[in-house]
């Protein structure tokens, strides 16, 4: 069975919603849809830890787990607060930050086969840095 774990540093990103533009040419009008540049500069970073880590194309079903440590705002690093890790209840969705991920990953896998996906979502604990800890592995 064939399974990766790998880290995306930095604080984890929502997948933006799509921009439009008219292009023209020609005498005609046409819309272009395109990702924004800090969702695609995110989706780049995945893939690239993604390739770092050695994760091949998987041509299956694939299981991913996804553990999203965010970076603790000051309210949150009083003494009386907890060292360990917080859950975080704030933007973005995990959904939107799963979709950013998933897409960063299409290289390695196709979107329509991922078959089961777990998001958790957490402020890091104290001294803790922000990233993202991705595994994913061949559905069984």
């Amino acid at each position: 069975m064939i399974k990766y774990t790998f880290e995306v540093p930095g604080n984890p990103r929502g997948k933006g919603r799509p921009r439009t533009r008219v292009v023209s040419g020609g005498g005609k009008a046409f819309a272009h849809v395109y990702t924004d540049a800090k969702t695609a500069a995110y989706e780049n970073l995945v893939a690239l830890a993604a390739q770092q880590a050695g994760v091949t194309p998987i041509e299956g079903a694939v299981e991913i787990k996804i553990d999203l440590y965010f970076a603790r705002p000051k309210r949150l690093l009083r003494a009386k607060d907890p060292d360990g890790l917080i859950p975080h209840a704030s933007k973005p969705d995990a959904d939107n930050v799963a979709k950013a991920i998933l897409d960063g990953l299409s290289p390695f896998i196709r979107d329509e086969a991922v078959t089961y996906l777990r998001i958790a979502k957490w402020y890091v604990a104290k001294g803790g840095e922000p990233h993202a800890s991705v595994m994913l592995r061949e559905a069984v």
